[in-house]
């Protein structure tokens, strides 16, 4: 096993993540549950993602697919929120996702392109812009390293707790980088990714290319079999970040022993990932009798 268990680790553990997750009041006016969560990295990542294969996309899942399929090596930042799915919402909705990246891009002083968005929640609620907008200033000026607990809380809507797993993978000739996750989800869990929300990050330098055959690999063996109750959801999306920031050449060959170290480390992370949601929805179903159609 080329991997161990960071035991105190989150989203902004591997180098040079900020993280946080603050409370804009998304789920109501006098709630205080942290709904807005902010990733960024100091540097460009690399990224590969896997949407939703309902034939209903969510804003920002139509907002993140169409920045990957021009910038997948100069991503920068991944902002989510709860409470609103933005589903449903037609034009308006993206259009209120378009202005979520740009107040991002401009508050980070990054590329507009370089933001990718995830939403959860209610489905056909619009976004209350006015608080989006001071969360998304207020989670910049409360980044940190030692943020992705705080952003791990921000993704929750159903779900009981907050899942994360953090690995050190270790590589040859002393070389050792860091792999986290952190996912949302609990029910409307189906094949092919159900209502989940995943963030992973990384500070290995590896080839895009090789970056996307191994998310489609693991989240093949561990998310896309998954089944709760049989719902889609019109925002699934799970989502790897890699900047490159730990010492050592980029992993370029497939055939390589660093590849294979860190697909054991992907596969092991997804698969933990995925079995913290069957637990999660375990306990959920415990206490109730149906599930909420219009939720994501």
């Amino acid at each position: 096993m080329s991997y161990t268990i960071f035991e105190d680790g989150h989203i902004s553990s591997p180098l040079e993540y900020r993280a946080t997750g603050i409370s804009a009041g998304l789920k109501g006016e006098t709630s205080r549950s942290r709904d807005v969560a902010l990733v960024y990295s100091l540097r460009p990542c690399k990224a590969a993602a896997l949407f939703t294969t309902s034939t209903t996309r969510a804003a920002p899942v139509f907002f993140s697919q169409a920045i990957l399929s021009r910038n997948r090596e100069g991503i920068r930042a991944v902002l989510a929120n709860a409470g609103q799915a933005n589903a449903g919402t037609g034009q308006p909705g993206l259009a209120d996702a378009v202005e979520c990246a740009k107040i991002l891009a401009d508050e980070l002083e990054i590329p507009r392109d370089s933001v990718l968005l995830m939403s959860s929640g209610v489905i056909g609620v619009p976004l209350p812009m006015k608080h989006m907008r001071e969360g998304i200033r207020r989670a910049v000026s409360e980044l940190d390293s030692g943020g992705g607990k705080r952003a791990a809380l921000a993704l929750l809507t159903t779900d009981s707790r907050p899942k994360e797993r953090v690995y050190r993978v270790h590589l040859r000739e002393g070389r050792r980088i860091t792999l986290a996750g952190m996912v949302k989800g609990s029910t409307m869990v189906h094949p092919r990714l159900g209502t989940l929300l995943c963030l992973m990050t990384t500070d290995l330098a590896i080839d895009v290319r090789l970056l996307n055959r191994s998310l489609q690999q693991s989240v093949g063996r561990s998310f896309s079999r998954l089944t709760l109750d049989g719902d889609m959801s019109p925002n699934d999306t799970v989502l790897i970040l890699a900047n490159g920031a730990a010492e050592g050449d980029p992993v370029i060959e497939a055939s390589s022993w660093e590849y294979g170290a860190w697909q054991e480390a992907l596969d092991a992370l997804t698969a933990d990932l995925a079995e913290q949601v069957v637990r999660d929805a375990g306990g959920e179903w415990q206490g109730h009798q149906g599930h909420n159609p219009r939720g994501a």
